[in-house]
């Protein structure tokens, strides 16, 4: 099989499981405080996958994102401009359809339970410059939610995704003068690759949508496009050696955590996953069979908040407490497994009642 289409496929393949990662992350009940925080052993396990492990799929994403923008290896305003056309339906449109449709089931419940959920304000205090706010940054909006994420919260991804893209000349040119200055010199890559790791630690907070992830990650994914490498390559023959890296880095910053060691082990975990990955696409192992869910996996994204999020206001509320850690266990895994599941039947049933409104709602994926 030839990289690049080997690369497709593990491409391909990933989709689907990085989503079911992304839910973990917002299944972090340990926050709920109570009975979980009386289970050590299941609460600890909980948050070290949904705060630690989990949010991996977003570096694996905003990768993919940076080499499928510079596949090519060639940049120019006519392609910039082309590019962020097809970004305009690809991003912009979900973005803006799933939060308006997030925001008017707040405003609904809200009418009948007088504080607008997701936000946390009264709904007396809802407004248009309110919602307005609450499409880009919840943060601002006087007496609300902390969060710097829209009212459709895992979009926050998407946000700070577009606006990575808006600002591409940018990472083009440094990812260029990164290849100039290290050159044919491995070391010297790896050494600047490291001064960048360790600096991102010194940059200040920024405002919404300027995530220095995001910038990271999708210029990593770039360079291989500038360059017109297959990064599965290039990240093959380190399986085993990240492999014992990131264990190795676990152990450490257990004991001395900083966020140089953190983001050093997502770019660690990232080269393994790619590589384990391709081993195990190559060798048949994994594959996929049909793109249905890879397909699913954005709609899976973008709806699992209605139902992942009632079901921790539900949890909040003491509806359903873990007595001991396996019960604890079971309740942090299945409304994943049903999410997926449900998600899964209500895009067969819309990509095949309601085909049109799926594709506006996909942003024109098929």
């Amino acid at each position: 099989m030839r990289p690049t289409d080997l690369q497709s496929k593990v491409i391909a393949f990933l989709r689907f499981p990085l989503i079911v990662l992304v839910m973990f992350v917002h299944c972090n009940y340990t926050t709920l405080g109570g009975e979980w925080a009386s289970l050590p052993y299941a609460s600890g396990f909980i948050d070290v996958f949904s705060s630690r492990i989990a949010p991996i799929a977003n570096s694996f994403f905003f990768f993919i994102s940076g080499f499928l923008f510079f596949k090519t290896g060639m940049f120019s305003t006519d392609i910039y401009l082309k590019k962020l056309t097809r970004r305009f339906q690809l991003l912009l449109v979900p973005y803006l359809l799933w939060n308006l449709l997030y925001l008017l089931l707040a405003i609904v419940v809200g009418l009948f339970s007088s504080r607008v959920p997701i936000l946390g304000i009264p709904i007396e205090d809802m407004s248009f410059g309110v919602a307005m706010k609450s499409l880009w940054n919840m943060a601002t909006i006087q007496g609300a939610t902390s969060m710097a994420a829209p009212v459709a919260v895992q979009f926050w991804f998407v946000r700070d995704l577009m606006m990575t893209m808006i600002l591409s000349p940018v990472i083009y040119l440094l990812v260029t003068l990164f290849i100039r200055v290290s050159g044919r010199r491995p070391l010297v890559r790896y050494l600047l690759f490291l001064l960048i790791l360790f600096g991102m630690g010194f940059i200040p907070e920024l405002p919404a949508g300027f995530n220095p992830d995001c910038w990271l990650f999708f210029a990593f994914g770039a360079y291989f496009g500038i360059k017109k490498k297959e990064f599965i390559v290039a990240m093959l023959p380190y399986a085993v050696p990240m492999l014992v890296t990131l264990v190795l880095l676990i152990v450490v910053e257990h004991f001395m955590p900083c966020e140089f060691i953190y983001r050093l082990e997502n770019v660690v975990a990232l080269i393994f996953g790619m590589s384990f990955t391709t081993i195990m696409v190559r060798a048949g192992t994994w594959y996929v069979k049909d793109m249905t869910l890879p397909n699913a996996s954005f709609f899976i994204y973008a709806y699992h908040g209605l139902l992942l999020g009632p079901i921790v206001m539900l949890l909040h509320n003491g509806f359903l407490t873990p007595h001991n850690g396996y019960l604890a266990i079971v309740i942090y895994i299945v409304p994943v497994l049903l999410a997926t599941f449900i998600g899964l039947l209500l895009y067969w049933l819309m990509r095949t009642r309601l085909p049109f409104i799926t594709y506006i709602l996909m942003g024109g994926r098929r």
